[in-house]
């Protein structure tokens, strides 16, 4: 049974290359990469919260007098946190890379779905209102608006090329209680937790690298791992 905290999925999608602000060079592939895995869990410390409401000041008869305060998932058996964004940092080459493809976000239910999104620099992130009443997307990096638009009922998919890689926050200032993030990546190390808080990273370079664990209520972990090829790296991780 899950306790609920954001409501919303996780979209994972492909990788392209780019130049990253962190390293001089894009990412390069490894052909002869005999890379092992990282793979673990991320749980929640403590008694788990009881889930708020947030009042509903605007289109109510849509979207109800009140929404859960759906701020982050954990399940209730295992403590598991799933939607906690995990990647490399500062990764240089290793396994290969896959293409790139479109991110959707869509203002539904009164909701961004999925309300995390995962992608690569260069991708072409697709906005879309399939509500029957105003929202507005604005979305931020640093505190400065990269994008900040009206989606009327039945509007025209807003289109958007990610050129920078980089948190960005998403909210609605119609709606104060929808809430997103969009995480853009120059590497193919990088995956969300599941249901459980579990996570894996595949053919991961031998040597030691720093694990960035992202939460937007919780904050951010980084963990030093060294792999050396002959078997999983495992990594539990808990956040009070």
């Amino acid at each position: 049974m899950n306790i609920s905290l954001r409501l919303g999925t996780t979209l994972i999608l492909g990788i392209t290359v780019w130049l990253s602000p962190n390293t001089i060079e894009a990412y390069k592939e490894d052909q002869g990469l005999k890379g092992a895995v990282i793979k673990g869990q991320v749980t929640f410390q403590g008694e788990i919260p009881q889930i708020q409401s947030l009042q509903v000041n605007r289109d109510q008869k849509f979207c109800g007098e009140s929404m859960p305060d759906n701020s982050w998932l954990v399940d209730s058996g295992s403590k598991g946190i799933s939607h906690i964004v995990v990647n490399l940092k500062d990764i240089a080459s290793g396994k290969a890379l896959l293409q790139n493809n479109p991110l959707q976000m869509d203002n539904r239910g009164c909701l961004f779905q999925p309300s995390v999104i995962l992608g690569v620099k260069g991708s072409v992130l697709n906005i879309a209102n399939a509500d029957p009443v105003l929202h507005n997307t604005h979305i931020l990096q640093d505190d400065q608006t990269f994008l900040n638009v009206a989606l009327p009922p039945g509007g025209r998919t807003i289109r958007k090329t990610l050129k920078e890689a980089g948190r960005l926050d998403v909210r609605c200032d119609a709606h104060h209680f929808m809430r997103g993030s969009l995480h853009i990546f120059d590497h193919p190390y990088f995956t969300s937790t599941d249901e459980t808080g579990h996570f894996e990273l595949t053919e991961v370079p031998p040597g030691t690298h720093y694990i960035q664990f992202w939460h937007q209520i919780l904050g951010v972990k980084e963990i030093s791992v060294t792999v050396n090829g002959s078997g999983p790296s495992v990594i539990n991780v808990s956040f009070p």
